[in-house]
């Protein structure tokens, strides 16, 4: 399934991380998440979501040019994601990790649905829970 989701610049400096969440059921306090699962909630704030998850990360200073923006799978891969900035001043690129990196995703790396179904690829560090990786 493919989709997008925009989200207005902050007027003021901020930086900030961008979650993919995925298999969501349930609202509110009630929604549960198969992948970057945030205890019941959409938005994460500063607690972060729970891995595996692709992940979007953004620095807005305003009034220099030192805006910076990125996707990582550094941690895990849950999706494809691509960051696309539009409707500003200069020359951005759109930066991304699109393709699906759960289809060569290592068994012992994979995390699964009950229905045996792959939702996301895990980092060494997180399955092993090692640092050594």
């Amino acid at each position: 399934m493919l989709s997008h989701k925009s989200f207005p610049a902050s007027a003021h400096p901020w930086s900030g991380s961008i979650w993919a969440h995925t298999g969501c059921t349930g609202a509110g306090a009630q929604l549960h998440c198969a992948t970057d699962d945030c205890s019941g909630r959409l938005q994460c704030s500063e607690l972060g979501g729970a891995v595996p998850a692709t992940l979007a990360w953004v620095n807005l200073h305003h009034g220099n040019d030192q805006t910076s923006y990125g996707v990582s799978v550094v941690d895990d891969f849950n999706v494809g994601l691509s960051v696309t900035p539009h409707e500003g001043r200069g020359n951005y690129p759109i930066l991304a990790c699109r393709k699906n990196l759960t289809e060569t995703c290592p068994g012992e790396l994979q995390l699964r649905s009950p229905a045996g179904s792959i939702l996301a690829c895990k980092s060494g560090c997180e399955a092993f829970r090692i640092d050594e990786l």
